[in-house]
């Protein structure tokens, strides 16, 4: 019987898809052991359903187990409760990608730093039928739930929304996020997986930093995010523009966490409509060329 090495998910969607090329590296280094992923949420477990590099993958009903296995977990050398390398304060001390932080605390390198996830082929037809009746359709992505201090003016995305009427503008997140006039919405309509496949299946992408942004990495999809109190130095991906004025006071997200923006958070409200829209208009036309080239 193999050696097996479990580990537990933790943390948002986000750090979910995060962990993913620690996990390739895993099985590139230890091709003889078997890796068992125990998800917290069922939300983990969406997302590294099909995961090639996992070889068994366990619901959120099956922790209990590890009260008795031994176990390698993301923060074992940190001797945290709930291993996390936000404990790390990455954006304060390190200038690393949070992939390339998580393969550190796993002891493996990558040799590749791009996310992974894996949809059905039923998923993908899916969400390509739903944007089939939409001219030049973008995912967008308003809210961060990490941080209050993550958010765009709403009045800026209606006239992001507004000044581009040959774009068409697909919401997605939760219900109870603010919807934007003039865009199709989507919030709380679809699972997870099948929100994932609109991104995929989406000519672009904008919004903030979140799982969707990172999960325009795995899928290819060209985006623009827009990063204030986080810095895409951690949490950026070389498929999007990373939009990001660094004022003296950003990044703050590791200071401040849950805490209000004392000043209103000036480095969202920095980042102007033109500014948006020229990113977006970039990346739109790149993936026009790049499709008829294909």
């Amino acid at each position: 019987m193999p050696e097996t090495i479990s580990i537990r998910s933790w943390g948002g969607i986000g750090d979910a898809l995060l962990a993913t090329p620690a996990f390739r590296a895993l099985k590139e280094e230890h091709p003889g052991k078997r890796l068992c992923v125990y998800c917290v949420t069922r939300s983990h477990y969406d997302v590294y359903l099909h995961n090639p590099y996992i070889d068994a993958l366990k619901p959120p009903s099956t922790l209990t187990e590890l009260r008795h296995n031994a176990m390698n977990t993301l923060g074992l050398r940190l001797s945290a409760k709930e291993p996390s390398y936000g404990l790390l304060l990455p954006a304060l001390f390190y200038r690393k990608s949070a992939p390339a932080i998580i393969a550190e605390m796993l002891g493996v390198t990558l040799r590749s730093e791009q996310l992974i996830m894996r949809l059905t082929d039923k998923e993908e037809h899916a969400a390509q039928d739903i944007l089939a009746k939409y001219h030049t359709p973008v995912a967008i992505h308003i809210t961060s739930h990490f941080s209050s201090n993550q958010h765009w003016p709403l009045r800026n995305w209606e006239e992001l929304v507004s000044r581009n009427p040959d774009i068409t503008f697909v919401q997605m997140g939760l219900e109870t996020e603010p919807a934007i006039r003039d865009a199709v919405d989507l919030r709380g309509k679809l699972s997870l997986r099948m929100s994932l496949a609109i991104l995929k299946a989406a000519r672009s992408f904008v919004g903030v930093c979140s799982v969707f942004s990172h999960a325009t990495n795995a899928f290819g999809t060209p985006g623009v995010v827009l990063f204030g109190p986080a810095t895409p130095v951690i949490w950026g991906h070389p498929n999007n523009l990373n939009l990001y004025k660094k004022l003296p006071c950003s990044p703050c997200n590791d200071i401040l966490r849950a805490d209000p923006c004392p000043y209103a958070t000036p480095c969202m409200r920095a980042i102007s409509v033109q500014d948006v829209e020229k990113a977006l208009r970039q990346q739109t036309e790149q993936s026009t060329l790049s499709a008829c080239c294909i």
